[in-house]
């Protein structure tokens, strides 16, 4: 199918939650480095204070950042290009924040200026390629234009009719662009879920057409699953009725 890249909300919510979990993940590893940096306890507020300002100017020239600073009040703000990284140090205690971009706001006491600037060095070397390849496969396995996902939820809806309509099996479809989700129950009163990702459907409609015939257990991950909905009688029999009441709608 030819491929035109437009905007898919459903494809960015999947890559908000990788990427939200991969910075989550870094933000732990971030935290288990921070135990092993000892503090120094002994030295004054103001000497902290003049060391952190003078090793963030160092630490940006050796990863080739710009630094940009200003005081205000009782404040000092510097700033690391282009991530960017904030930090904001109190005059008169020392104490300072630092904040970068999908990370929490992290807070040290003067005496802990080294273990800050050791945050911001171990931020700066994170790997995130692991995390563009990852996003991108998940672009390759799923994205479908709009043109494309309309053929393939006209095609499944097609075979939904075909297969189950014909049996006479109540069945309920819900579509989006990216995938199809079919609740339906065979004759011996089972109800089946099954999820199917379009893309792969667009490549080989071979596995829902067997699965809508031969109902089963199955994962394939990335691709379809079918599982049997494992309820109460009573709620088996509510989704039945709703499957009934949504299929004679529909005709």
């Amino acid at each position: 199918m030819n491929e035109i890249d437009e905007p898919c909300l459903e494809l960015n919510e999947i890559i908000y939650h990788i990427t939200g979990e991969f910075w989550k993940q870094a933000y732990y590893g971030l935290l288990t480095k921070q135990k092993t940096y000892e503090s120094e306890p002994d030295i004054p507020a103001h000497q902290a204070v003049c060391e952190l300002r003078k090793e963030l100017k160092l630490l940006a020239k050796e990863n080739k950042l710009k630094c940009t600073a200003f005081s205000h009040n009782e404040h000092f703000y510097v700033s690391l290009i282009p991530y960017p990284i904030y930090i904001g140090i109190e005059r008169e205690t020392g104490d300072f924040s630092i904040s970068a971009p999908h990370i929490s706001t992290r807070h040290f006491t003067h005496s802990e200026y080294k273990a800050g600037l050791k945050w911001i060095q171990d931020y700066i070397n994170i790997d995130i390629k692991p995390l563009t390849e990852k996003t991108q496969a998940v672009r390759e396995k799923f994205y479908l234009n709009t043109k494309s996902a309309e053929i393939v939820t006209v095609s499944i809806k097609a075979l939904c009719n075909s297969i189950l309509g014909k049996k006479s099996w109540k069945y309920k479809l819900h579509q989006t662009r990216l995938r199809s989700e079919i609740m339906f129950q065979v004759p011996d009163s089972t109800v089946y879920e099954l999820e199917i990702y379009h893309k792969p459907f667009s490549n080989d409609a071979s596995m829902l057409i067997d699965l809508l015939n031969n109902p089963r257990e199955v994962k394939v991950v990335d691709n379809v699953s079918c599982a049997v909905v494992h309820c109460c009688e009573d709620e088996i029999k509510a989704m039945v009725e709703n499957l009934r009441n949504l299929q004679e709608a529909a005709v």
